[in-house]
């Protein structure tokens, strides 16, 4: 039987465009642990805001840090 004690489980919840991120947001808040959070986003001025210490905003050039849908 294998020994479970020896395996490690790592939770990543990502969080993309505004509402992801806010969800995201909401978690950190609330003082969920043991998870890494990675925010993505169009948005810089949104993703700027996230408490999130993993950002990427993707789509810059296409969007001129802008959200997707302005």
């Amino acid at each position: 039987m294998a020994d479970l004690t020896e395996k490690v489980v790592k939770i990543k919840v990502i969080g993309v465009g505004g509402a992801g991120n806010n969800v995201i947001n909401r978690m950190i808040a609330s003082g969920v642990s043991g998870v890494e959070f990675v925010a993505i986003n169009t948005d810089k001025q949104d993703l700027n805001k996230s408490t999130c210490k993993n950002k990427i905003q993707i789509g810059e050039k296409l969007t001129g840090g802008m959200g997707a849908g302005s």
